[in-house]
């Protein structure tokens, strides 16, 4: 059996899935494949992988690039839709296509980096072995200049909503009160249980996934990763930050295409998680704090824009103000 599938869900990121491709066949090596995956005999621990890439309808060369990298290497899956089905959809019909005891979604800008992927397994059995309900492992997450990314992270409140939306989080970092929704009062030096890990490096146990019922496909993108989390929490399952193993992001290169598209998805989608899992009320309420954080960051930088005439600032007002447009 295949140790690990790893699901990607590509639309349109033709750049980013090629470097992210190469990554793997530098830093894993190639694969000799015979039945299902054939473990390369000079690295006898290294875990057998495939993977598995949805197309949700890509238009940019994705589809013929990957076509084309499936005839080079077995181990890589195409499994296209005509239309864009979105990430959770995308994802849940990868996983189902996997051979893998193990899956790890992927974003399709990330890069590996590390080779050590069997030091996350044995992290999982070990917890295992002391009758741990290990659900969602995350790994430590570095920018393109190799600074931390805050991939694990509380789960969202009301509260939280507000430290984000009146900035008291990037003025408070330190603080285990308004540096709660990020983690960012801890130095990520460790593995430790957290709430929630982001998307762009979800592993997780075929058959606790498909038990879970996979990611909820009401969700088009954000907040899924939230939500898978929380359910598994829900039933008894430990979620973890893992430090001994690491990724490259590229952070939202992807939907940075679109950043007010990207602010708007993140605000419809976190209002959808708090009407499913809590009430209609707070649902409301953390969509109004959204919202002023929003109006408090426009406001914010024309301020700033009047006092420097500085380009990037005008980009970040036309920003904010098409992610308002829709709501009024």
């Amino acid at each position: 059996m295949t140790d690990i599938s790893f699901v990607i869900v590509n639309y349109n990121s033709l750049a980013y899935i090629r470097d992210l491709l190469k990554s793997f066949f530098d830093v894993f090596g190639s694969i000799k494949i015979k039945n299902s995956l054939k473990r390369d005999f000079s690295q006898p621990d290294f875990p057998e992988w495939e993977i598995i890439i949805f197309d949700n309808g890509s238009v940019d060369g994705s589809i013929q690039f990957i076509e084309e990298e499936t005839c080079k290497h077995k181990s890589i899956m195409l499994v296209k839709s005509k239309t864009n089905a979105g990430f959770c959809r995308g994802s849940n019909e990868g996983a189902k296509k996997a051979a893998g005891r193990y899956l790890v979604f992927l974003n399709p800008d990330t890069k590996i980096i590390d080779s050590r992927i069997e030091n996350l397994i044995n992290f999982v059995c070990q917890r295992e072995k002391n009758n741990e309900r290990v659900g969602v492992v995350g790994v430590k997450t570095i920018n393109a200049d190799e600074s931390l990314q805050y991939t694990c992270r509380s789960f969202p409140t009301i509260a939280r909503q507000f430290f984000e939306s009146y900035f008291l989080f990037k003025i408070f970092k330190k603080s285990k009160l308004f540096g709660s929704y990020f983690m960012t009062w801890w130095d990520h030096q460790s593995s430790m249980e957290v709430d929630w890990l982001t998307g762009s490096f979800i592993f997780i146990k075929k058959e606790v996934f498909h038990l879970i019922g996979g990611f909820d496909e009401d969700y088009f993108m954000y907040s899924e990763d939230t939500d898978l989390c929380l359910r598994l929490n829900r039933k008894g399952y430990k979620n973890y930050y893992f430090s001994d193993y690491k990724i490259m992001h590229l952070d939202s290169a992807v939907a940075s295409r679109n950043m007010a598209a990207r602010e708007l998805g993140i605000w419809r989608s976190r209002r959808l998680y708090f009407k499913k899992n809590y009430s209609e009320l707070s649902a409301r309420i953390v969509s109004t704090l959204y919202f002023f954080g929003i109006l408090n960051r426009l406001f914010l930088y024309l301020i700033l824009y009047i006092f420097t005439f500085n380009k990037s600032l005008k980009t970040k007002i036309n920003l904010y103000a098409r992610t308002l447009k829709p709501y009024f």
